[in-house]
This record gives C-alpha cells, sequence and structure tokens, in this order.
C-alpha cells in the first residue's frame, strides 16, 4: 500500500516554515539597524540644520567590531520638522561578532520623521538575508568603511549561496512602537524556494512576524514544484513558533489543506513539531481523499517526519476504473523511517476499511469486496523495489476484529465469508493481495456458500490462507464445489487477479455447524450439522473439514459420531471417520412423541438408541448409506438393548431400514455373529440365541434377517447348522407399568433355517432340509426333501425318518410324525 499524500504535506509545510522564519530574521535585523539609524543620524547631522550632501558614508562601531554602515548618494535634511531624506542607500547589517554574517538593504529613498518616530522606505526595497550559516568571506571593518558600490540599489553579484533575497516596497518602521509594517506585495527569494505575500508586518517588542493575506511559498520535491499558498501567516521570534491560516499544499496531483497549522521550531532552526487542525483535507493519485480534524507532526533534527498523530474522525476514499477503497476512524497514528518512508501506521476506534473489485474477470456485472473492522488496527510497512515507497506487509486488527468477504455474482448466488477474533493478523503480498489471516481469542468464521447453506466454526485461534486465481471457476465447477467458492477479491488495483480461502485452520475448543438452506415448500427447517474437536482444518480445493482432538459430530437428525479423526465434506455432507470409532443412532420423536417418517435412525426392532463401534466408518448423506468397517483384531458391532451384530463391515441404509453385515470381498468363513434376545415357550424363560454366517441382510420393516453361508444359529437348548436361515423378531413390546422410562424392547419371534439343516441336542442330532423354529412354545420343525426325509440319531433309540420331526424345547422331547407306516413316534432324550 503506497503512502505518500501525508508524507509530501508534510515536506512542504516544513519549507514554509522555514521560510517564514528567515522573513523573521530579516524583520528583527530591519527594525533594529532603522531604529539605530532614526535615533542617531538626525543628532549626527544636527537637526536644527537644513543640509545637503553627496556621497555620504556612515559607520557606527564599537569595540573593534562594526554593527552598521550606510552608503547614501545624497542625503538632504530639512529643518522643518526635521525631516531626513537618503538617496540610492545601500544599508550592510553585521552580525554579532565572531558570527562573520551579514546582512544588506538596498533602497531609492528612504524618510525619516523624528517627531512620529516614523521611518519610510520611497519606492522598492530590496534585502539579503544572510543564511543560518556563517559566512567567513564576509568583510568586517572596524574604522574605515568599504568603498561605495558603483550601483548602490543593485546587489552585489558574488553572495553567499544560502542568502535569501526579499524585494517589497512601502515600508513603514515605527520606532515607538517597534512595528515595521508595509501593505504593499512582497516577494523573497532563497536558493531553494521563493514566495510572496501582500502586506506584512514586524513588532520587535513582541517579536511577532504576520504576513497579512495571499501567502505563497513555491518550492521544488524531486525536481518537482510544490507551492505552498495561505490567507495568513505569523511567527512568534521569542516562542519559535509560525501559524498558517487556511494552508494549501499543491504538489504535482496532490493537495493538502486545513484550517490552521501551527509550527515549533528548534533553537537551530528545525522544525520539531507541527499542529494542524480543522478540516484536514488531502488528495491524491486516483481522486483518493483523506480527512482529519485534527494533526500533530513530530520531526527529526533535519525536518523529516518521525511521527504523525490524527484525530476528530479519519476518512479515507480512493476510486479507479475498477476499484474502490474507502475508511474510517476515530484516530490514527503514522510512524515514518529513513527517507521519510512509511514504517508503521496506527488506526483507532471504531476502524472500518472496505476494498471493493468493481467487476469480476469473468463476470463484468459482479462485485467483491474485503472489509476490516476493528477497535484498533496497526499496520506495518516494509520497502518495496522503490526505497522510497513502502508497502503493507502486516495488518493487526485487535478489538471485535472482523473480516468480511463478499462476492455479488449476476451469475449466482451471493457468498459472504465472516472471520472474526478478538484480534486478526492479516499477512499481504506487495501491500494489495491477502495471503494469510491468523486469529486469536473467541475466533470465528461464517461462510454462506453458494448453495445457500451457512457454515459457522469458531475456536480460540485460526489460520486462513488464501490462493490466488486469475478467475473464477466455471458454473458447473461451483456446482461440484458450492462452499468452496468464497469471495473472489481484487489482488492488485487492476483487479486482474483474485483471491479466495485455500485453507482454514483452527484450535481450541472447536465448534462448527451447518445449516442447509430451507428448500422451497418445505414446512420444516433442515437439520442443522454440529461438530466439535480441538483442531480443525478446512481445505478449499477437496472441501473436507478434518477434526482431530477427541472430534465429534451430531448430524442433527439421529446421529453422534465420535472416532480419533474425522473428515466431513462440506459440499456433499458425507463424514468419514478413522480410529476408535464410535457411532450412536437415536429414534427422534415429534411433538406427539412418534417417530417421524422421514430418515428414522437405523434399528435391530426396538425403539432405543442403537450403537456402533468401529475402527473406521463412511457416512454418505446423499444416500443414506453409512459402512462401518472392524479392525483386523476387533470386528465392527452395532448393538440395541439386548441384540447385537458384529462382523468386519456392518452396511447401514436408512430409508429403507437395512443392516447388511459381511466380511471382506474374498473371505467365505463365517464372520457374521449376531446376538439376538428370546424368551422361549410358554413361560417366556430368557436368553440369547446366537447365529453366526457369511452374510446378514436385515430389513427393519420386515423385521426380517437374512443369514446366509454356514449359517450357525445356537441357544441353551442347541444348535442348527444350515446353508441359509431368516431370522425373525417380534414388534418392539413396551415396558411393563411402572418402568416408562425403558424403552421398548424387540425379542425373537422364529427362524426359518433351510438347505443342509442340521440340529445338534444332548444325545441327539438331526438332519433335515427346512426348520421352523417358533420362539413362542419352543418347538423345533423339521422337514426333508422328496426323497430325503428328516432324520433323528439318539444315543440311546438310535435312528429314526419320518415326515416331520417336532423337537419341544420344554421338555425336551422330540415327536416324529409319518413315514413308510404313517406311524407317529415319540421319544424323549435323557436329562
Amino acid at each position: 500500500m503506497r503512502v505518500t499524500i501525508a508524507r509530501l504535506r508534510l515536506g512542504i509545510i516544513l519549507l514554509a516554515c522555514l521560510l517564514l522564519a528567515a522573513l523573521a530574521g530579516f524583520f528583527v535585523y530591519a527594525r533594529y539597524r532603522i531604529h539605530r539609524l532614526a535615533k542617531d543620524l538626525p543628532a549626527r547631522l544636527g537637526i536644527d540644520i537644513q543640509q545637503t550632501a553627496s556621497g555620504f558614508t556612515y559607520s557606527q562601531s564599537s569595540k573593534g567590531h562594526t554593527y552598521f554602515t550606510i552608503h547614501a548618494s545624497k542625503l538632504i535634511q530639512y529643518k522643518t520638522g526635521g525631516h531626513a531624506t537618503l538617496h540610492d542607500v545601500h544599508i550592510i547589517l553585521y552580525g554579532p561578532e565572531g558570527s562573520n554574517r551579514t546582512d544588506k538593504i538596498y533602497g531609492s529613498d528612504f524618510d525619516y520623521d523624528p517627531q512620529a518616530g516614523i521611518a519610510s522606505a520611497k519606492g522598492e526595497v530590496q534585502i539579503d538575508l544572510a543564511g543560518l550559516a556563517a559566512n567567513p568571506a564576509a568583510p568586517n571593518p572596524a574604522a574605515k568603511a568599504p568603498a561605495q558600490p558603483a550601483n548602490p540599489v543593485s546587489p552585489p553579484a558574488a553572495e553567499a549561496p544560502n542568502t535569501v533575497h526579499v524585494k517589497t516596497s512601502g515600508l513603514v518602521f515605527n520606532t515607538k512602537t517597534g512595528d515595521a509594517v508595509t501593505s504593499e506585495h512582497m516577494e523573497f527569494t532563497t536558493p531553494r524556494a521563493s514566495g510572496g505575500s501582500t502586506g506584512a508586518s514586524y513588532n520587535s517588542k513582541t517579536g511577532l512576524l504576520v504576513l497579512d493575506h495571499q501567502v505563497e511559498i513555491t518550492t521544488t520535491a524531486n525536481g518537482n514544484q510544490a507551492v505552498v499558498h495561505a490567507a495568513h501567516a505569523e511567527l512568534l521570534r521569542d516562542s519559535r513558533q509560525a501559524s498558517l491560516l487556511h494552508p494549501v499544499f499543491d504538489y504535482q496531483s496532490q493537495k493538502s489543506s486545513a484550517d490552521q497549522a501551527l509550527v515549533y521550531f528548534r533553537k537551530d532552526g528545525s522544525v520539531e513539531h507541527i499542529d494542524a487542525q480543522g478540516h484536514i483535507h488531502v488528495t491524491g493519485e486516483n481522486d483518493s481523499v483523506l480527512t482529519a480534524q485534527t494533526s500533530h507532526v513530530q520531526l527529526d533534527a533535519k525536518s523529516q517526519p518521525l511521527q504523525i498523530d490524527m484525530g476528530g474522525g479519519l476518512n479515507f476514499i480512493s476510486k479507479t476504473d475498477n476499484q474502490s477503497m474507502h475508511g474510517n476512524a476515530v484516530e490514527g497514528t503514522l510512524t515514518f523511517g529513513p527517507m521519510s518512508t512509511l514504517r508503521h501506521a496506527q488506526l483507532r476506534n471504531a476502524v472500518s476499511f472496505v476494498d471493493q473489485l468493481l467487476t469480476l474477470p469473468d463476470d463484468p456485472r459482479g462485485t467483491a469486496s474485503r472489509e476490516v473492522q476493528a477497535s484498533k488496527l496497526d499496520i506495518d510497512f516494509a520497502p518495496g523495489a522503490d526505497p522510497k515507497k513502502s508497502f503493507a506487509q502486516k495488518a493487526l486488527a485487535t478489538g471485535n476484529a472482523a473480516v468480511n468477504l463478499h462476492t455479488v455474482s449476476s451469475k449466482g448466488p451471493q457468498q459472504l465469508t465472516n472471520i472474526t477474533g478478538d484480534q486478526l493478523l492479516a499477512t499481504l503480498v506487495n501491500g494489495k493481495t491477502l495471503k494469510q489471516l491468523d486469529g486469536s481469542g473467541h475466533t470465528k468464521i461464517v461462510d454462506l456458500a453458494a448453495d445457500g447453506s451457512t457454515n459457522t466454526s469458531t475456536g480460540d485461534s485460526l489460520q486462513v490462507t488464501f490462493a490466488p486465481q486469475l478467475a473464477r471457476k466455471p458454473a458447473a465447477a461451483q456446482t461440484a464445489n458450492a462452499t468452496a467458492n468464497k469471495p473472489a477479491i481484487s489482488a492488485n488495483p487492476s483487479g486482474s487477479q483474485n483471491i479466495q480461502v485455500e485453507t482454514a485452520i483452527q484450535d481450541g475448543n472447536v465448534v462448527l455447524t451447518q445449516t442447509p438452506v430451507k428448500k422451497p415448500g418445505a414446512t420444516t427447517n433442515p437439520a442443522t450439522v454440529t461438530a466439535w474437536a480441538k483442531h480443525s482444518e478446512y481445505h478449499a480445493a477437496t472441501q473436507v473439514l478434518r477434526l482431530t482432538g477427541d472430534p465429534r459430530l451430531n448430524d442433527g437428525q439421529s446421529l453422534q459420531l465420535a472416532a480419533t479423526v474425522l473428515d466431513y465434506h462440506r459440499d456433499s455432507g458425507d463424514a468419514f471417520a478413522e480410529g476408535a470409532v464410535k457411532a450412536i443412532y437415536t429414534q427422534p420423536k415429534n411433538q406427539k412423541g412418534t417417530q417421524p417418517a422421514a430418515n428414522p435412525g437405523p434399528s435391530l426392532g426396538g425403539d432405543g438408541p442403537v450403537h456402533i463401534t468401529a475402527d473406521r466408518a463412511q457416512l454418505h448423506h446423499a444416500t443414506n448409506i453409512s459402512i462401518f468397517y472392524g479392525s483386523p483384531t476387533a470386528p465392527a458391532r452395532i448393538w440395541q438393548a439386548d441384540s447385537s451384530i458384529l462382523a468386519p463391515v456392518l452396511e447401514l441404509t436408512r430409508n429403507p431400514q437395512t443392516l447388511r453385515a459381511h466380511g471382506e470381498e474374498g473371505n467365505s468363513a463365517p464372520v457374521v455373529s449376531a446376538n439376538l434376545a428370546s424368551a422361549s415357550g410358554a413361560k417366556h424363560q430368557g436368553g440369547v440365541v446366537r447365529v453366526h454366517s457369511q452374510t446378514l441382510v436385515y430389513s427393519d420393516t420386515e423385521r426380517r434377517g437374512d443369514f446366509r453361508g454356514s449359517v450357525t444359529a445356537e441357544d441353551p437348548n442347541g444348535v442348527i447348522h444350515a446353508d441359509q436361515a431368516q431370522v425373525y423378531l417380534t414388534p418392539a413390546q413396551k415396558p411393563p407399568a411402572g418402568s416408562a422410562s425403558q424403552p421398548a424392547q424387540t425379542q425373537l419371534d422364529r427362524i426359518v433355517a433351510t438347505s443342509h439343516v442340521v440340529i445338534t441336542q444332548p444325545g441327539r442330532r438331526a438332519s433335515g432340509e427346512k426348520l421352523i423354529y417358533t420362539a413362542d412354545d419352543g418347538k423345533y420343525i423339521l422337514t426333508g426333501a422328496p426323497g430325503n426325509p428328516p432324520r433323528i440319531t439318539d444315543q440311546s433309540k438310535g435312528t429314526t425318518t419320518g415326515v416331520t420331526l417336532i423337537f419341544n424345547s420344554q421338555d425336551d422331547s422330540v415327536v416324529v410324525s409319518g413315514g413308510q407306516s404313517s406311524a407317529v413316534t415319540e421319544t424323549r432324550a435323557p436329562k
């Protein structure tokens, strides 16, 4: 960021004040010498005697030091009134002994009225004032005056390089009041500046120098002309103060003005500090305007600015064809380094700065802006390629700091990113391109994405990086990565380059939420996804938000998810978890306490929470499919109340509610294990049926589980082996009275096993092709296939076959029905 307006204004004020100091010296010497001349001359010449003389020369000396020498081509003294007239006057005024400094006054005619004590110059007066440095070449005669110059009105050709030339007319000096006054135009020149005013006065008693009006000073800076205008100027010699009324400073395309400026000088004549106040107005390149009410400028011994303090309300405006900037604050401070280059700027109280790109590279009707708000803004500047220019390098915003990135596109919805914190530190490239933003203390990021969803994250600290891009992504890419499209911000005044968020990292008590936009016609608001972690990383390129440090996620409907690492895809809503995965699905209720029909959580037949543990998980939002993977040493596990399922892979689908359990692809071993609550027999004795298989597909709508591949089902009464089995669950039973807080439970209703069925019980073994087990009465009904009837082998009864074999688990009896003789045989196994 180039800052030159303030520095040029200060340099111009400095030159003006130095010239005022030089003019003050002129009036001091002029008053002193004219006063001595007016006092001594009449007495020396004889006031009562009219006299004329030609080639008059007079010097006054004391102790070998000459104070002044007067040359005049002619002197006329009048008896009446004592008036005296000097023609073609050349006065040399010598400085204090040892200074080797001389000042010279030239005039055609001087008139002196001794009664009024007034000396008046008739016509033009020229004055040569020596600079502050000593002039060793100047003579200092003691007793004998130098020869009269050939043309006493014109200054000699040889002069010191720092001489100040003054030209005026109508100069009047009052010896009684000490006032030297002229109402005529006054001009002056120095080796580096020139100027003038209309009317001037100097009071030798108070040391006040006044330039009445139309003050103008012209100088050069870096080879360019600089002009100072003021309505009025005053200089107090004793207090070394100079004031300018309504000063205006012009330098190339830059102009600054104020109601008044007060300049304070050091003893050596250098400017110590400058105070300006009232409607301070600075204009510069690109029609930029800076306004304030007060300004305090501190300068070094070379009158170069060290620090500028501004107050009373600062306002800044700048505009180009494609960029607009404006800012404001109550007060501010600028600090300068070598070569008057800006090193630091601090803006305080209600700070606001807006940088707006009026068109986008691929959207002439679109706009983008970035805004900074804070209680205080500190900006560090670094030298650029040109050592006389500096660029903003770091910007620290503190106190309710906020950065707003906003894009309004004519081709799609607006996008807005708001970043806040107790303090925000921005890193810039070349003073314009935002590269990185670091925040601390109650940090927060709110992002309005292209699809209308709102993403919010809070934490103790944050780090946001920005990537420059030549143009925005095409519409297709915006749709695919909706929330990644951050507002595009101009990286240079021409607007040829944009920036967008690349990464966002937050640490400490991180809380993240995503609220989708409400769809047209929807009667309820969409669910808000919430996540918690100690550390989060967002990458715009992949749209992945990675959470670590005890991360947890709640989908706002029924899922709570925890893991070592959570990856949440903001564009798709998908989530990926790794390490110690824990998921809890609850059954959401509406106001009447019934489950809503839309998108319920998975269930194993009950209505209580469903728990899942795994090594890793994939949750796909669009398809409502969640996949949980176990580790090599521990399978994934899902359970609800007393029912549970273990498998290397668990796949849950919400609509419809189904569960698939299986092993890794290519594994044919039984890997699925299900534990199902059972209350068998007329007495409903509680127990658990354990089912093992290669795969399982469970439908909660049908309340049926299909086990396939080497199925084994076992309970305390025996073990069933089959190629496949269908397990049916009872509807969830309401809890008994007095235990309403307990969720409704489900139990095993029946098992239908088919293909190569084998039943083993203590002391007997039976085989067939189909088995139906009903938990309500505890009976097993085994049948065979045509030509292959069921068969039972008992240790005490031998082998028996029939059309149907019925096992009763309540009394361990077996009924054999049918056969070649259609006989019914009853056997009972010994206990």
